[in-house]
């Protein structure tokens, strides 16, 4: 059997022997499911991008000036003008004229706006566009439902954008919540047209490989001790530590207070390092996408004695509906550490566990060493 290692470096192949639990057959049959799904999600993306990017076409081009009134044929395409878009979101138009180089003046409109990268998807959904979203974009989706947002379509297409740039740069994807990414995806075809999901879920690739997800596919959870971190992730559904602290890809996130690992073990929604901890550069992820109230996480932090400029950010979910829809975990009861005395810890800095390990033990003795 070929050695991938000298291939795909020790590294990289690292990823999957964690968890795999340092099995190699098992990480090679991981790393292969993994580029497996990674292909059928990029199918199903390929679907929604075109039909998204048709649906809002369709909404926004009869509202373009006529050519004949234009300085400029393209200055008058919806999504190069700037009575449609930021100035900053037409920083995805002026990119592809780019890309297309010296055939960009005689490239026809949709040859452009198909050269177009994924975040301009993400972008007219977002706050910025709430008066184009009421007044026109809400109609790209004719079979919406009652209450339908721009934040809901945000969401779903910001989702999906994470998960195609992992895709695409050939990341790990077996440890994020993929059926409700494969939801996500279906969710924003049936808007459009109950057909087109069906057509499309017929094609699709990606339900009957999650049911034949690998064993080594489970998620893993970092232990951390969190004598003021658990009581601070239950206000705020978040983890906060040092900047550039080095950490295994990881899903889930455990808490070690009061002599056992807690019982809410949360899914991991978002990673941010690096994170200035300023008003100004808050405000500036929120924009982003961010979905928890960043400045109230600052200011509670900062309550604890916690005012250094910089942290490294984990947003997570809570022990909700919505947290159990995205993977969150509740154990039976904390797991407890029976042992007493010097060097007893189970954890001092961190350890890396199986989640399915954590909720089959009933104390940390039964869990196996890393």
């Amino acid at each position: 059997m070929t050695d991938l290692v000298p291939w795909i470096t020790q590294r990289r192949f690292d990823e999957y022997m964690v968890a795999a639990n340092h099995d190699a057959d098992a990480a090679r049959e991981l790393y292969e499911w993994n580029i497996s799904v990674s292909a059928a999600f990029f199918e199903l993306i390929s679907h929604v991008e075109v039909a998204l990017r048709n649906a809002v076409d369709n909404i926004l081009k009869p509202l373009e000036i006529t050519e004949s009134a234009r300085v400029a044929v393209r200055h008058g395409w919806w999504f190069a003008s700037p009575a449609f878009l930021t100035d900053h979101d037409l920083d995805f138009h002026r990119t592809a004229w780019r890309h297309l180089g010296n055939k960009a003046t005689a490239a026809p409109r949709d040859k452009v706006l198909s050269s177009m990268a994924f975040g301009i998807w993400d972008a007219v959904f977002g706050p910025s566009y709430e008066q184009l979203f009421r007044r026109h974009l809400v109609y790209a989706f004719p079979n919406r439902g009652p209450g339908f947002k721009r934040e809901t379509v945000r969401k779903n297409v910001l989702a999906l954008r994470n998960l195609r740039n992992r895709v695409a740069h050939h990341q790990a994807i077996f440890d994020l919540p993929l059926e409700e990414r494969y939801e996500q995806a279906m969710e924003l075809l049936s808007w459009i047209d109950p057909a087109l999901e069906q057509w499309v879920s017929h094609l699709c690739r990606v339900p009957g490989l999650l049911d034949d997800r690998p064993g080594a596919a489970e998620s893993i959870a970092v232990i951390l001790p969190a004598r003021e971190e658990w009581p601070f992730y239950e206000q705020n559904a978040a983890y906060i530590c040092q900047p550039g602290r080095f950490f295994t890809q990881v899903s889930h996130i455990g808490f070690y207070a009061s002599n056992a690992v807690q019982s809410e073990v949360p899914k991991i929604l978002e990673r941010l390092d690096h994170v200035a901890w300023t008003s100004e550069e808050i405000g500036r992820r929120m924009r982003s996408g961010s979905e928890q109230d960043l400045p109230e996480i600052v200011k509670n932090w900062r309550n604890l004695g916690w005012t250094d400029n910089e942290y490294q950010l984990f947003l997570l979910t809570g022990p909700d509906d919505e947290g159990r829809s995205r993977g969150h975990v509740t154990l039976d009861s904390p797991l407890v550490n029976h042992r007493v005395g010097r060097g007893s810890a189970w954890v001092r800095r961190q350890r890396y566990v199986a989640v399915s390990g954590l909720q089959s033990s009933k104390a940390l003795a039964e869990l196996e060493q890393p």
